[in-house]
């Protein structure tokens, strides 16, 4: 027994019997598009209904699975009928159940692709290092340690005296803390959990001399000014090196044909390079320094007050600065760089020209 057949016998006894889609649905308690659909051969009656569709169709069972009124019928007519719907109905179960399970297989493969980014993502340990930079933000305080070439920026928990943690002793040296934290290494936020003075910070330089140079900076006339103790960056890709900008003033005494009066004004350490300028346009110069990462790329050293009994040195970190300045602070092999690829866009071979 296929469907059209069916459909065709279901329309043909429901119009002798004077029946409309409705009337019969209505016998049946069902809706007439669930009637049309049988008509139409879309969908056969359900198991349940064909004993009283053969009685509202004024025929028995049998017959209606025969798909014929007779005197005389073979039995295994509607029992083969019967055993036809009851397999479709079989099969609609089963496509069911397989889509479910496909879909939990599916559920299931997302949260172990999950799990493993998370555990690959997230990474628990004690890091035994020196603080860059306090910060609050929103209320909340942060501490930003250097990893791996990046700033690894850790959210102050309860068990954290922020306010206690000094970045350098009186002297001017790094003091190095053991920090419980937890961190995303591929986003660089975490949280420290606990905070411990570990000791002092001397680093290992290397000895290189550069010329020495002059301007005016903060409230002084002139101030001296050197790059010293370069070292490579052992996270840099390519090839960068690090050094230390000292800033101090002196005067020239004619008489012994001497250096007097010398005196420290700034030491900024481990950074790329570092420019004198009046960058928040006040009168005074600051010192813009290019730092070694990506997350907290420029530091502004500026004087806190104009009074000279207060040499107190303020921070300010900033994302960008103005193109004048940025191409200031780039090193000798970036100069190099962009002058090959302005030479190559000017039709010129590579490496023409060499900055010294």
């Amino acid at each position: 027994m296929n469907k059209e057949q069916l459909g065709v016998f279901i329309a043909e006894n429901r119009k002798a019997a004077g029946l409309t889609q409705k009337d019969l649905a209505a016998r049946l308690h069902v809706t007439d598009k669930a009637v049309s659909k049988w008509e139409r051969a879309l969908s056969y009656p359900d198991v349940t209904l064909l004993e009283p569709l053969a009685e509202a169709l004024e025929m028995g069972v049998e017959e209606l699975m025969a798909c014929r009124r007779a005197a005389v019928k073979k039995e295994e007519e509607p029992v083969m009928a019967l055993l036809e719907i009851s397999r479709e109905n079989m099969e609609k179960e089963r496509r069911r159940n397989i889509r479910q399970v496909l879909l939990a297989m599916l559920l299931m493969l997302a949260v172990t692709l999950a799990v493993v980014w998370y555990t690959g993502s997230y990474v628990s340990g004690e890091i035994t290092d020196g603080i860059v930079l306090k910060e609050t933000a929103e209320g909340e305080n942060y501490l930003y340690v250097d990893q791996e070439g990046h700033l690894l920026r850790l959210k102050c928990g309860e068990g954290v005296d922020f306010d206690g943690i000094q970045l350098k002793n009186q002297w001017g040296d790094e003091l190095t803390y053991r920090m419980d934290c937890r961190w995303n290494r591929r986003t660089f936020e975490g949280s420290v959990t606990g905070c411990q003075f570990f000791g002092t910070s001397l680093g290992d330089m290397m000895d290189v001399t550069f010329e020495t140079e002059t301007a005016p900076l903060f409230w002084y006339d002139e101030v001296c000014w050197v790059p010293e103790n370069y070292y490579p960056d052992p996270y840099a890709q390519p090839q960068a090196f690090l050094c230390d900008y000292r800033f101090w003033t002196e005067t020239w005494d004619n008489e012994t044909a001497q250096w007097k009066d010398w005196e420290h004004v700034l030491l900024v350490e481990d950074c790329i390079s570092a420019a004198v300028e009046d960058i928040d346009g006040d009168g005074h110069n600051e010192v813009v320094v290019r730092t070694r990462w990506p997350e907290k790329p420029y530091a502004v050293y500026d004087w806190v007050s104009n009074d000279f009994s207060d040499k107190q040195v303020s921070v300010l970190w900033l994302d960008s600065v103005s193109p004048d300045l940025r191409e200031r602070l780039m090193t000798i092999p970036e100069r190099q760089e962009q002058l090959d690829r302005e030479t190559r866009r000017a039709g010129g071979g590579e490496g023409d020209t060499v900055i010294r």
